[in-house]
């Protein structure tokens, strides 16, 4: 998927939430190099940036949290229904570990 088709999907998907009531905010869509490593070394994903890419680095993944009176939540839907939602419009299964993972 390039870049422009994934934001293509990407703004879809949000536009399924919104309709269905939920409050997606979105975190990490384009990252450096210097920010995946920084991650890693926080051991907070498993991509290093160098010899293990994150798609973020290519701006072809985006994480997306749910808010609700400012607090953040699970999605009403549930994870599994919106990453099955994407999964189904072309996007990557959800990772376990990083269910805020889209890609």
């Amino acid at each position: 998927m390039t870049r422009a088709e994934f934001t293509h999907a990407l703004t879809n998907l949000l536009a399924a939430m919104y309709l269905e009531g939920e409050h997606p905010i979105l975190d990490y869509i384009k990252r450096s190099d210097a920010e995946q490593m920084h991650l890693f070394m926080e051991k907070r994903t498993k991509c290093d940036g160098v010899k293990i890419r994150s798609k973020h680095q290519d701006g072809k993944a985006a994480d997306i949290y749910f808010v609700d009176k400012g607090q953040l939540v699970d999605p009403k839907k549930g994870w599994e229904f919106w990453h099955k939602y994407w999964e189904e419009k072309g996007g990557q299964p959800m990772i376990s570990w990083d269910r805020v993972h889209f890609e």
